[in-house]
């Protein structure tokens, strides 16, 4: 009687087993693309000490014109440091 038992269980133990193998772990969460997030600045108008403006762009805009602000004083800075000063 034991043994019948016994290889009578021995199909669900192996259905429960493949199951078990067969779950893909849980998925990581998608990480939000913040490429796109609008983030708000606030600049300073020239020729005042208290008024300001407020631009928004997404953080790639940002980004954009950031790096062209960043190269653009670069290239100012190199232009004054190559140019002879007698004249």
């Amino acid at each position: 009687m034991r043994q019948f038992a016994i290889i009578a269980c021995l199909p669900f133990a192996a259905l429960v087993s493949t199951a078990a193998l067969a779950a893909e772990p849980a998925a990581a969460p998608a990480v939000p693309d913040r490429s796109q997030e609008i983030v708000c600045r606030k600049e300073k108008e020239t020729g005042s000490l208290v008024k300001s403006k407020k631009t928004c762009h997404s953080r790639a805009q940002w980004a954009f014109i950031d790096d062209t602000n960043q190269q653009q004083t670069r290239s100012m800075a190199d232009d004054m440091r190559t140019r002879s000063g007698g004249n």
